[in-house]
């Protein structure tokens, strides 16, 4: 497994992938019955196309076969929102392909499930770690808590109120990390500085996200970091009608063109992150066990968008960064995923 991951995929055009459909929904996109390949059976919670993690999940797979040969897409199922669907879709992918992606950090109960009855197939567990060590299973997670003290300590030094917000679909480990690494990094800045959180159950409903940016800068706050995917589209709108307008700070990508709010992004790039995971799995290079991606690893950075940030903000941001990949700065409490028991590499 390579510990340096070039920051492509994340920035570039996203390869095309299928139509999303309303509910839980799986598409043949190739045959297992291919002389000599490899098949891939890649399941998420979420639609294939949400303009976020997922989409961006499939974009690193895609990146993979294309310079593979050797390697085939063969089933996507998405919207696979509750656990009877998950385990349902990841026995179904299990029994035709050689490589299953369980692509959102709620798939660890799943996958913990369905990956003993196929232990000869590799199981790439995304955002999340199992319970236990299982011998066909790689779990692949960020230090996002990392990128997030990062952008607490620019943000804080931003605000004029002094109060911060971060709205994310689920109360999970790995969109908690983030309200948690807002705190820390804010208190760099200014430990007078208050941090909240609101979770809307749901990463791509945009009626919600709106609500609670509205919510929030009712109460002061005119910073707001959204780990959300389509739904950052509310958090934007109401950021964008605020008087005074609120900023926004994104997650994994950059969105600068779609609002003038925007500051920057913690950016997480699980397209080169899965591109790397699949590619290493396809060779059976990939290890088992836990791999988790942090910013010494090129995986993970804060970026500002064109034109946003004071000289002093930017010297902020590149100061906390240093500090943390020297371990000047070190994780407090919540600010990343718990380091799984068994077999563990941090990159």
């Amino acid at each position: 497994m390579r510990n340096k991951i070039a920051l492509a995929a994340v920035v570039t055009a996203i390869p095309v992938v299928l139509t999303a459909c309303g509910s839980s929904s799986s598409d043949n996109v190739g045959s297992s019955a291919d002389s000599g390949k490899k098949t891939i059976g890649f399941l998420a919670q979420t639609p294939r196309n949400d303009g976020g993690f997922t989409q961006f999940s499939l974009a690193g797979v895609n990146a993979a076969i294309s310079k593979n040969a050797d390697l085939k897409l063969s089933s996507v199922v998405d919207n696979a929102a509750n656990s009877q669907k998950q385990i349902q879709g990841l026995e179904s992918l299990a029994a035709k392909n050689d490589i299953v992606i369980a692509d959102g950090a709620s798939l660890n109960k799943s996958v913990a499930v369905v990956a003993p009855k196929y232990p000869k197939v590799r199981f790439i567990l995304v955002a999340s770690d199992l319970d236990q060590y299982a011998e066909n299973v790689t779990s692949v997670t960020t230090a996002v808590g990392h990128n997030a003290i990062v952008a607490g300590a620019v943000a804080s030094m931003h605000s004029h109120s002094k109060k911060l917000g971060m709205i994310a679909g689920l109360q999970v480990p790995a969109s908690t990390a983030w309200y948690y690494g807002m705190v820390q990094g804010a208190k760099i800045d200014n430990p007078a500085t208050k941090v909240v959180q609101t979770y809307t159950g749901d990463y791509n409903d945009v009626g919600k996200a709106k609500q609670a940016a509205e919510a929030m800068m009712a109460n002061g706050v005119d910073q707001i970091l959204s780990d959300l995917d389509s739904g950052s589209e509310g958090v934007y709108q109401a950021a964008d009608a605020g008087k005074p307008a609120a900023s926004v700070y994104d997650v994994f990508a950059m969105h600068c063109d779609s609002s003038p709010n925007i500051i920057g992004s913690g950016v997480v790039s699980w397209a080169d992150i899965l591109q790397s995971a699949v590619t290493d799995a396809a060779t059976d290079k990939l290890p088992s066990g836990a791999i988790s991606y942090g910013l010494a690893s090129g995986a993970l950075r804060f970026e500002f968008c064109p034109g946003k940030g004071s000289a002093a903000e930017k010297a902020l941001a590149q100061k906390v960064t240093k500090q943390i990949v020297d371990g000047e700065i070190t994780a407090d409490k919540g600010v990343l995923l718990p380091k799984p028991s068994y077999k563990f590499e941090q990159h």
